[in-house]
């Protein structure tokens, strides 16, 4: 598993997840708004991608007891409508979702909880729509991976890799790099 898929399929094997609303999405303060009000950020929240980065930071980590038993699964979000995800906003503005996502979604080895999530992150990103605007939206994925950025690893200069799945068997996947 990756922190990062497409998808076509419908619900994901989770049993709970976050609800994102993509067409709520389509600037950078609709997104802001959007994220802050489905994952509860705190009312403190600043409305830019450093402050956007530790709330979701800490949504995640606080998502799993650090005393209790590992989590069954990363905090899932499930983004609707992916396809107007940032869609009037610049190419910026998705290369800094992603990036905070990545950041957030990562568990680094020195991290108190690094033991409880067996793929190493503690964030999944889902992102859903039809397959061929998801084809769009990896379009644009890999452009705003294609700057210097940090990868799933924590390494600058690499590309994003993302699952790419479609939902006619429900099992083929197939890897994308971006």
């Amino acid at each position: 598993m990756h922190w990062l898929e497409l998808t076509d399929e419908k619900t994901p094997s989770e049993a709970d997840y976050a609800l994102i609303a993509g067409g709520s999405c389509r600037t950078e303060r609709e997104l802001f708004s959007e994220w802050a009000q489905v994952l509860e950020f705190p009312p403190y929240f600043g409305r830019n991608w450093n402050a956007f980065y530790d709330c979701l930071s800490e949504t995640s980590s606080s998502y799993s007891d650090i005393d209790g038993p590992p989590p069954a699964h990363p905090l899932t979000i499930l983004v609707e409508d992916a396809f107007l995800l940032l869609a009037d906003a610049g190419p910026r503005a998705l290369e800094s979702l992603l990036r905070a996502v990545a950041d957030a979604a990562t568990v680094a080895d020195d991290d108190e909880d690094a033991g409880l999530y067996r793929d190493g992150f503690r964030l999944r990103l889902l992102l859903h729509d039809a397959p061929d605007r998801l084809l769009i939206l990896a379009r644009r994925i890999q452009t705003a991976g294609s700057r210097p950025a940090k990868d799933a690893d924590g390494e600058f200069g690499g590309g994003r890799q993302m699952t790419l799945r479609r939902g006619d068997d429900g099992r083929n996947g197939r890897r994308a790099r971006a």
